[in-house]
């Protein structure tokens, strides 16, 4: 088979499989596997491949026919303009979550220099798209990447020296370590814990910006094959009502917080009212939500009360 008749058996095969977007990712592969482009792929459609390349396509075919989620295969996620490695320890971006950047840099276009703190980071892609978009535009700020996930901050890591973006990364269950430090005397710090703690000002950030885990445990196994088989639990589950890292996060955010600073958080289609009493009792205002493409309620934003 050329390549032209590969890419359409592959989409065939996936078709056949129930795979949505079929045609889609039978191109994405081949070009991953032939190293092409789009426009590589078009121009060389009549060209017959390796043996060894169309047996490596093949397995992938196969692969991805088994609901295995096609990013985790080529190891690349589109998010904002860039290009983000993603694996196993890590949500694949969604187009959503491109929402909850945008709010971030739209509110604080006109702030030159922030703290900011991504909570619950796994890829990176929010800390590290808010910080390459504001370093075009000539801002220069102090990023926090936090996960509990040592698996999840490796790739964070890569991402941050794939795309040349500057940030700090911290193994901690949300804010512990972040307290641990804090309440550390100086005489009992490394090095590494005080020159973080001088750097953000004691910890104290003008944005919290996360996308936990928030889906209910009994809706996980009504997910998609790709997501609840493939994508990691500790990224997903939400706990009985959805809402427990939502407590916590925003129940601490004062803590951390300067004086009118901002939390932005993606948010399931049915949390904005819990949500936003979570904010009200933590002496948060100035409470908005945003909509998806699909008209969803997606990601809240809130202040911090002067006081």
């Amino acid at each position: 088979m050329n390549i032209y008749q590969l890419q359409k058996w592959g989409a065939e095969y996936l078709e056949q499989k129930n795979i949505v977007n079929a045609e889609f990712d039978s191109k994405e592969l081949l070009e991953y596997v032939l190293n092409l482009d789009n426009t590589g792929l078009i121009l060389r459609r009549e060209e017959t491949p390796e043996p060894s390349k169309a047996e490596e396509y093949k397995t992938l075919i196969y692969k991805r026919a088994e609901h295995y989620p096609l990013q985790y295969i080529t190891h690349r996620a589109g998010f904002m303009g860039y290009e983000f490695y993603v694996d196993e320890n890590v949500l694949i971006p969604r187009y959503d979550t491109e929402i909850l950047v945008d709010r971030v840099l739209q509110d604080n276009d006109a702030s030159p220099c922030c703290n900011i703190l991504d909570m619950c980071t796994g890829s990176g892609c929010i800390g590290i798209s808010i910080m390459l978009q504001r370093k075009h535009c000539g801002k220069k700020d102090n990023v926090m990447l936090v996960d509990i996930s040592r698996g999840a901050l490796s790739v964070a890591a890569k991402n941050m020296e794939q795309l040349g973006a500057e940030a700090d990364l911290m193994e901690s269950d949300l804010y512990k370590k972040l307290t641990d430090i804090y309440d550390k005397p100086d005489a009992e710090e490394n090095d590494t814990s005080a020159g973080l703690k001088k750097k953000y000002d004691g910890f104290k950030f003008d944005i919290i910006v996360s996308n936990p885990p928030y889906i209910k445990s009994d809706v996980i196994p009504a997910l998609m094959e790709e997501v609840k088989e493939y994508e990691p639990s500790l990224a997903l589950d939400g706990d009985r009502d959805g809402l427990k890292f939502y407590r916590e996060i925003i129940g601490k955010a004062p803590l951390f917080l300067k004086k009118k600073g901002r939390i932005y958080l993606e948010i399931g289609y049915d949390q904005y009212e819990d949500t936003r009493k979570l904010l009200v009792d933590a002496g948060f205002t100035n409470i908005k939500i945003y909509k998806d493409l699909a008209g969803l309620d997606r990601v809240v934003s809130a202040e911090l009360m002067d006081v």
